[in-house]
């Protein structure tokens, strides 16, 4: 299984893999992975010109427009 996740460098030097990660690879203590670095950019998010405006409408507004989009733009059902 081939996934590309960010880490953490901590102190020690070790890297810290989330426990959604490991979970998810069904990784066990002591296991060996190949491990490609490559530093995150910093500006990874700035670089995006529409990145200013992810979340800003917080939880407002309908959450299902992709399932219901017929109605809410013309008031008929999907098909």
């Amino acid at each position: 299984m081939v996934r590309t996740y960010e880490a953490l460098v901590m102190d020690d030097g070790h890297l810290s893999v989330a426990d959604n990660v490991r979970h998810e690879m069904n990784l066990q203590r002591g296991e060996r992975l190949e491990v490609t670095i490559r530093r995150f950019p910093e500006d990874a998010l700035t670089d995006n010109p529409l990145a200013e405006i992810i979340g800003m409408c917080g939880n407002i507004g309908k959450n299902d427009s992709s399932v219901n989009h017929d109605y809410y733009l013309y008031k008929e059902d999907n098909p």
